[in-house]
C-alpha cells in the first residue's frame, strides 16, 4: 500500500494543530478562571449562565433597596418614638390644666409650653431622610408634608412610596393617616353642650359599651324640669327625628351615666331646665388641629362652665392621635420584619444563584491542569515524532 508523503505531512500537521489548539484554550481558561469564556466555548452554559449573573444583578439592586427601606423605617420609628413622648408631655399639660385654682395668668403659661411642644412636633412631622425626600411624605412631595399657613394641611398624595422587586419596600410613611386623618372624640362619637346653655353643666366625652347597639347617628339630650321639683332628661334621635323609647321624662341626677343606643355619656355639674347636650358621630381632624384648639381654649382668659368639657373631649381627641402613632409604629415594625425576612431570602438565593453560575462557568483548576498537561505532553510528542519522520527520504538512504 502507497502512503503519499504529502498526505501523511498534512495528516500529522492536523493533529498537531488540534493539539496546539487544545493547549491554547486550556491555558487561557487556567489564566481566567472560566471554562465559558466566551459563547462559542459551550453556548448552552454561556446562556444560562448570563441569566444567572442578570439574576445576581437584580438581587444585588433588591438588596440596596431593602438597605435604604431599613434605614428610613428605622427613623420614621425613631421619630414617631419622639413625637409619641411629646404629645404625652402635651397631654399631661393640659390635664394639668385642669386645676381649677389656675388663673388665666397660669392657663397662659401652659399655653406657651403647649405652643412649644407643638412647634417641635411639626418639625417631626416634616422629617427629611436624609436624601431629600421626607419621612412622611406619602407618594412623595418637594416640600414639607405639613403645610400649617392657613390651617394645618398634608400636602402630598396619601399613600406610600415602595421600591424593590414587587415594590416590596416602603420608603416613606403615610402622614396623611398618621398626623391628619385622626377620629375626634373617644374615636367613635362626639359629645358637647349646645351652645346657649346657661347652666353650669357639662358633658363628659363618653365611651362605647355595646358595640353592636351602635347606629351611627346623632342624639340630643335635652334637660326639662320635673314636678315638684328636679330635672327630667329626654333622649331624641336627631337623625331620624325620633324620641329614644326608654329614655323620655327620665329622673336626672347630675354625674349619672346615661346609655343611649351602645353609648355611655355622664352629665356633670349644675344644667337647668332648658339645657341640651349633643352626641354626634366621631369625624376626622389633624392633630395639628387638635393642639391649636388645646392652646386656644387655655390662651383665652375667660373660663366658661364647659371649660372642663372641652379640655376632656381634646384631652381624648390626643389620645387617638397617641393611639394612632402607636398603630403606625407597629406596621413600621412589621415592615421591617418583612424587610428582613427579604433580605434574608435574596441571602440564600443569591448563594444558590452564584454556585449554580460557577458551575456553569468556572474552571475545575485540578482537572484542567490535569488535562494541560496532558495535552502538552502529547503536543511535544507528536512534534518530537514528526520531526524525526520527516527526516526521513529514499535520498538520506542512498547517500
Amino acid at each position: 500500500m502507497r502512503i503519499a508523503t504529502l498526505n501523511a505531512s498534512l495528516n500529522a500537521f492536523d493533529g498537531i494543530a488540534a493539539r496546539q489548539a487544545k493547549v491554547d484554550q486550556l491555558q487561557g481558561q487556567m489564566s481566567t478562571g472560566l471554562r465559558v469564556n466566551s459563547p462559542g466555548d459551550d453556548p448552552v452554559a454561556a446562556s444560562q449562565a448570563e441569566l444567572a449573573r442578570s439574576r445576581l444583578a437584580r438581587i444585588d439592586q433588591d438588596q440596596r433597596a431593602a438597605s435604604l427601606s431599613t434605614s428610613i423605617m428605622a427613623m420614621a420609628d425613631g421619630t414617631l418614638a419622639e413625637g409619641t413622648n411629646l404629645l404625652q408631655s402635651f397631654r399631661e399639660t393640659m390635664v394639668s390644666a385642669g386645676n381649677g385654682a389656675f388663673s388665666a395668668g397660669d392657663r397662659n403659661i401652659l399655653a406657651q409650653q403647649l405652643r412649644s411642644t407643638r412647634d417641635a412636633f411639626l418639625t417631626l412631622a416634616n422629617s427629611t431622610d436624609g436624601a431629600g425626600g421626607f419621612v412622611f411624605g406619602g407618594q412623595g412631595t418637594v416640600s414639607n408634608p405639613m403645610a400649617i399657613a392657613g390651617g394645618a394641611a398634608y400636602v402630598p398624595a396619601a399613600g406610600q412610596q415602595r421600591i424593590g422587586e414587587g415594590a416590596r419596600f416602603a420608603t416613606t410613611i403615610d402622614g396623611r393617616s398618621t398626623f391628619v386623618s385622626l377620629p375626634q372624640g373617644n374615636g367613635v362619637f362626639v359629645t358637647a353642650s349646645v351652645a346657649g346653655n346657661t347652666g353650669q353643666g357639662y358633658i363628659d366625652p363618653g365611651a362605647v359599651v355595646s358595640p353592636g347597639a351602635l347606629t351611627g347617628q346623632s342624639y340630643q339630650v335635652v334637660l326639662s324640669a320635673a314636678v315638684p321639683s328636679g330635672l327630667t332628661f329626654s333622649v331624641t334621635n336627631v337623625t331620624t327625628g325620633v324620641p329614644v323609647a326608654g329614655l323620655q321624662n327620665q329622673p336626672f341626677t347630675s354625674g349619672q351615666a346615661l346609655d343611649i343606643d351602645g353609648q355611655r355619656v355622664t352629665i356633670s355639674g349644675t344644667p337647668i331646665a332648658g339645657d341640651a347636650f349633643d352626641l354626634q358621630p366621631s369625624t376626622n381632624q389633624s392633630i395639628f388641629e387638635t393642639l391649636d384648639q388645646a392652646i386656644a381654649l387655655l390662651e383665652n382668659p375667660i373660663q366658661t362652665a364647659q371649660y372642663p368639657e372641652q379640655l376632656q373631649r381634646l384631652q381624648a381627641s390626643v389620645d387617638r392621635a397617641l393611639d394612632r402613632m402607636v398603630l403606625t409604629r407597629t406596621t413600621i415594625g412589621e415592615e421591617m420584619r418583612g424587610v428582613e425576612t427579604a433580605v434574608r431570602n435574596n441571602e440564600l438565593l443569591g448563594l444558590n444563584t452564584e454556585q449554580r453560575r460557577s458551575d456553569l462557568q468556572d474552571l475545575d483548576f485540578a482537572k484542567a491542569i490535569s488535562e494541560f498537561q496532558k495535552n502538552q505532553g502529547g503536543l511535544q510528542a507528536a512534534l518530537q515524532s514528526y520531526s524525526s519522520v520527516a527526516k526521513l527520504s529514499l535520498m538520506e538512504l542512498i547517500r
